[in-house]
């Protein structure tokens, strides 16, 4: 976090500073109370990727492309501010107050330290900030569905500060911030970003996933309303920047996650991986690694960790003896595991049993049964005619999955082309339906997140619809599985998939009603990510 990082400063030099500057002050909150703060400080600003807001009721906080860094109390005693840090992932403790003088010119502020022992802190807020104009937002009048399954909420407002949704409420139960920017929606729907939990970005860099193209692909998308993507396996290299350029909002982008793909020596031929691996001998990448018996697990996943993957993607060719140990391995760095439903030669069951956080393709579910699973390369010959969706072994597996919160992501879309479900595409449906009923989350994911025409949509909508028509979900559990549920299988759920306070300002104004027809969802007005605006996609 550019001058942000290593708030806290624990050093005795840093302790008698903190105390000496605490002699002059009074205390917080009772001074805050007695002092009330500036109205000319009161505001928004920013500086480069870095903001810092100060509110009438005393409160302060800084972010990084809308994510919170401090927050904290502040009180103003002329051309003097005093801060205290209250919480956030970069704060300091409490007892490290900073005092800075300030100046407001025009749309200029500047802060100086005066003291201030927390060297994150001033070197953050040491600096001259620009006025953001209308940086509070306030969004009335529309319909809102959160993302966790409740009802709508018509007559709804947000306020929007920051890149975070500050406040939901009842539209007139609560004044408006007095300096908020009100937009009227007039009714319309409003729902959390759209999250593609499979996509792939980079599987060939040098030729049809080139920069111009995954970009346009990326522009495309998020105006279609996909605010966050979960890559599936590519070259880390390539999605590290993009992930990075799209954090940073230098490119109009869909936030990224991505992961490295773990699978048995066999895979590392397919012409895919060999693509992704170019420059680095396949199976030998951080993000393409073959596992063997003698692989040093620890290491292998520390090193996927450092090419900035959230999860390891297990594949192929990988017998049910070697998952237990990469899962466990990467659980304790802090990853998640995501899986293929099926390994050729682990079958569903050992994934499942193994801890895995996430299987993807439902048809390959159809394997369960099976006495011996074939090579991968075989995985589409399931016998869909003479395998039931309810079968005894299939609903033990959806059973355990349930009960362990194992997401499923079905991706019917790979599997019924031109919006028809396959002889798979059909079986697919049916045991997803099946999943759902046995309370089994499921998640949204194309495997395919646009085509590359100019004007392109984004394919997310057709998955929801085949998950209401031929899974059964209603239009409600349908948004979920792309947004709650796609944020948990991510693992970004503390921050996206749901409209709340606090949460990041993703989200989608429609012009349609998506719980009457699902595909209305194809009817966007504008988007919003981390509170910035784009343009829509509406027919």
């Amino acid at each position: 976090m550019p001058q942000l990082s290593g708030f806290a400063t624990r050093g005795v030099r840093a302790r008698r500073l903190a105390a000496l500057t605490a002699l002059t002050l009074s205390p917080f909150p009772a001074a805050a109370a007695q002092l009330a703060p500036q109205r000319s400080l009161v505001g928004s600003y920013s500086a480069g990727a870095l903001a810092v807001a100060f509110d009438s009721s005393g409160a302060w906080r800084v972010t990084l492309n809308g994510t919170l860094g401090v927050e904290g109390g502040f009180e103003v005693r002329r051309d003097t501010i005093v801060l205290r840090d209250r919480g956030g992932p970069r704060a300091c403790t409490p007892d490290i107050v900073g005092t800075y003088t300030w100046a407001r010119n025009g749309g200029t502020l500047n802060l100086t330290a005066v003291a201030d022992a927390c060297q994150g802190r001033r070197g953050a807020l040491a600096r001259a900030w620009t006025a953001t104009a209308g940086s509070i937002q306030a969004f009335v009048g529309g319909t809102v569905i959160d993302g966790t399954g409740a009802p709508p909420r018509p007559g709804t407002t947000l306020v929007v500060e920051n890149g975070r949704i500050r406040d939901m409420f009842r539209d007139g139960s609560k004044p408006l911030p007095a300096d908020a920017n009100r937009v009227d929606l007039g009714g319309r729907w409003v729902i959390p970003g759209l999250i593609d939990a499979h996509v792939h970005l980079a599987t060939d860099p040098s030729n049809e996933d080139n920069r111009a193209t995954v970009l346009r692909r990326l522009r495309n998308a998020l105006r279609g309303g996909v605010t966050t993507v979960r890559d599936m396996g590519g070259d880390a290299r390539v999605l590290a920047g993009l992930a990075r350029d799209a954090n940073l909002g230098e490119i109009e982008s869909p936030s990224l996650v991505y992961s490295a793909i773990f699978a048995g020596p066999d895979f590392f031929r397919d012409p895919r991986i060999v693509a992704s691996s170019r420059g680095v001998t396949p199976g030998a990448a951080a993000w393409g690694r073959a596992v063997r018996d003698d692989t040093d697990v620890p290491r292998a996943v520390a090193e996927a960790k450092g090419a900035g993957v959230r999860a390891l993607k297990l594949y192929a060719d990988l017998p049910a003896s070697r998952l237990r140990p990469l899962v466990e391995e990467a659980h304790r760095q802090g990853l998640l595991v995501w899986s293929h439903a099926a390994l050729f030669p682990a079958r569903p069951s050992d994934i499942v049993d193994a801890g895995i956080d996430v299987v993807s393709h439902a048809s390959l579910l159809a394997w369960e049964p099976v006495a011996q699973l074939p090579p991968y390369t075989a995985r589409a010959r399931a016998d869909f005619d003479n395998v039931s969706p309810t079968n005894d072994a299939i609903d033990r597996l959806l059973r355990t999955m349930a009960s362990r919160g194992t997401i499923l992501e079905p991706t019917l879309l790979v599997v019924s082309p031109q919006g028809q479900p396959s002889k798979a595409g059909a079986w697919a449906a049916r045991v997803t339906t099946r999943a759902r009923a046995l309370g089994v989350r499921i998640a949204a994911g194309t495997d395919g997140l646009i085509e590359d025409a100019e004007t392109a949509r984004p394919n997310l909508p057709e998955e929801l619809a085949l998950l209401v028509r031929y899974a059964g979900l209603t239009p409600l559990e349908a948004i979920s599985a792309a947004t709650s549920v796609a944020a948990s299988a991510l693992g970004v759920q503390d921050d996206r998939g749901v409209l709340a306070p606090g949460k990041a300002a993703d989200l989608v104004v429609l012009s349609r009603d998506p719980t009457a027809d699902i595909r209305n969802v194809r009817s966007v007005e504008w988007v919003m990510k981390a509170g910035k605006r784009y343009g829509g996609t509406t027919p």
